[in-house]
């Protein structure tokens, strides 16, 4: 009966352990999801964030910006009972984690916002430049920088809005070309008069 006993509990054991070791992964999946999930829930922000920007600056009865609705908190993982304190809950482990949100928080809002490098990126070239090539060249410059065209061709109309550059279309195509002077009125009507053209 001893053997017996012994095969069962080394076979309950083994059980437990791919059990746990499936829980594991799955948590690890899950986590992953999470962080995916939060990183694109930060560029919406952002998104939201420059659109609302370039609604203000453009002054025009636009229709009223929708205030996102509050995040829906990510519970913890769970835990067995008792394993977890008042005192734990406040360890140092989890203070440094929000110190490290808090860093790359503040690190961003140190950051030039994307308009002013787009602008500063057309500065650097005396003739027009697509939306296509400014995105081009800012992944080239700053790779950290998670950007595509639809974002650079947002923050270049919010250049030409805030008159820090000139929008001239040809054909179907679009260019942008920074102001230098500040002499936004002539050289917008200039561009007009050459579209109209």
């Amino acid at each position: 009966m001893s053997n017996k006993t012994q095969t069962l509990q080394t076979q309950y054991a083994q059980q437990v352990a791919a059990d746990l070791k499936r829980n594991v992964g799955e948590q690890e999946r899950i986590a992953a999801e999470v962080a995916a999930l939060q990183g694109q829930l930060e560029v919406l922000k952002l998104d939201c964030e420059l659109l609302e920007g370039m609604q203000s600056a453009l002054g025009g009865a636009a229709a009223p910006a929708v205030k996102p609705t509050k995040t829906a908190a990510v519970p913890k993982a769970r835990r067995a009972q008792g394993s977890v304190t008042a005192d734990a809950a406040k360890s140092p482990k989890n203070t440094k984690k929000s110190v490290k949100a808090n860093t790359a928080t503040s690190a961003r809002s140190a950051s030039p916002s994307l308009r002013e490098v787009v602008v500063a990126l057309l500065g650097q070239h005396n003739e027009p430049r697509s939306a296509a090539e400014v995105s081009a060249e800012l992944a080239q410059a700053q790779p950290e920088r998670a950007v595509n065209v639809t974002l650079v061709r947002n923050a270049l109309e919010a250049s030409v809005a805030k008159n820090q550059s000139t929008r001239t279309k040809q054909g179907k195509f679009v260019y942008y070309t920074a102001l230098q002077d500040g002499s936004a009125t002539a050289q917008a009507s200039v561009a007009t008069s050459d579209a109209n053209a």
